[in-house]
């Protein structure tokens, strides 16, 4: 839902806060079945996200469009291409039904680990 402080675009897009998008989208690849962790791609991105100064493994750009990546980390054994199937689902439908606003841009990278 939006909040408050939202407000409309050209062309009837709703501003949303990159920080709650970066959180639901983080949110909703967590609860998708394969995927173990969502982190930054270098030692120090994930070192960052563990003193509350990165993003974890999330980067979002609000403005113009609505663009979304993810770094994810899967389980072994996983078949990956459903898995980032249903992540997609799950997230652009998370952003969509909690923010109100449609992701423009989606990009998942898996990270061998």
């Amino acid at each position: 839902m939006p909040t408050a402080t939202d407000s409309p675009q050209p062309g009837g897009q709703v501003e949303v806060d990159e920080r709650e998008v970066a959180r639901v989208a983080r949110s909703a690849a967590l609860n998708c079945y394969g995927v173990t962790a969502v982190s930054g791609t270098r030692w120090y991105d994930r070192l960052a996200a563990v003193i509350g100064l990165g993003s974890r493994g999330v980067r979002v750009r609000a403005t113009p469009r609505l663009e979304v990546a993810l770094n994810l980390e899967m389980a072994v054994g996983v078949p990956r291409d459903k898995v980032v199937a249903n992540v997609r689902e799950a997230i652009e439908y998370a952003v969509q039904r909690e923010l109100g606003r449609s992701i423009d841009e989606l990009t998942l990278t898996v990270l061998e680990r």
